[in-house]
């Protein structure tokens, strides 16, 4: 278990997408136990911001960066709501024993036209190194044109697993993986259970968004942004977060219901 594995918990699953400002507390601490019976021995996490979020982040249009001085309370206000769902989850997983870090993306990310050009990872990776989880988020990020924007965790977790060289990515979602229909619209939805990278970036254009409010893009922005792991040679597996044991499973690469997105080399799971 001395793989470095990057965990993404969806917004969805750790919120109450529509109930403003409501965490999850149930899928929280459920989660937090599974990672801390894991065994990984090298982990990054990177939450989403389901209800803390996105409907602040769209209050505000602060994915269009700067345009009035009114925005600037939203900027804030949305930080700090991210800043509070990061700390339920810090706590919880302390409560577990697992030795846990919030990092805030504010503070070592910048973009340029809404696309990282530029992360701080040395406190990430010396965090690494004394054996701590970095718990990052999606957050609201500097901007060198925009002034600000906001940072996917989608992106942010693709950029992490380059740069640290990771072995596997497992994104925890509120579906049981990547469909030939939205499951939520469609009940007979089939699970596509492998694809290459090349056969995912044909799908791309016909994938589906979100059916709350997500300022991220949804499914198809999350599956856009894990193409270029992917081809990197990154395996990256989905699983349903919401449903009790997968995520652990996942974790520990044991087989369980999921899609895994992986060249063709690295298809084993």
């Amino acid at each position: 278990m001395n793989e470095l594995v990057l965990l993404k918990l969806g917004g969805s699953v750790i919120t109450l997408k529509d109930k403003p400002l409501r965490a999850n507390m149930r899928a929280i601490e459920r989660l937090s136990t599974e990672i801390s019976k894991s065994g990984v021995k090298k982990l990054v996490i990177v939450h989403g911001g389901g209800s803390y979020g996105h409907p602040l982040a769209k209050k505000y249009s602060l994915v269009e960066g700067f345009r009035n001085a009114g925005q600037l309370r939203g900027l804030c206000e949305t930080h700090l709501a991210m800043l509070t769902l990061n700390r339920l989850i810090v706590e919880a997983l302390l409560e577990r024993g697992v030795a846990a870090a919030p990092v805030s993306p504010l503070s070592c990310a910048v973009t340029r036209r809404g696309r990282l050009v530029r992360l701080e990872l040395s406190p990430v990776k010396r965090l690494l190194e004394l054996g701590v989880v970095p718990v990052l988020f999606g957050d609201v990020v500097m901007d060198e044109e925009l002034g600000f924007t906001i940072l996917s965790g989608d992106q942010l977790i693709a950029a992490l697993s380059m740069e640290l060289n990771a072995d596997r990515i497992v994104l925890g979602l509120d579906v049981d993986g990547l469909c030939d229909k939205d499951p939520k619209q469609h009940p007979d939805a089939e699970l596509i259970e492998e694809i290459s990278p090349e056969e995912l970036e044909r799908l791309l254009p016909g994938l589906g968004g979100s059916g709350g409010i997500d300022v991220t893009g949804g499914m198809r922005g999350k599956m856009a942004e894990m193409l270029a792991p992917a081809k990197r040679g990154i395996p990256v597996f989905l699983v349903n977060a919401a449903k009790p044991g997968l995520v652990l499973k996942a974790l520990r690469g044991e087989s369980t219901s999921g899609t895994l997105i992986a060249c063709e080399g690295r298809r084993s799971r």
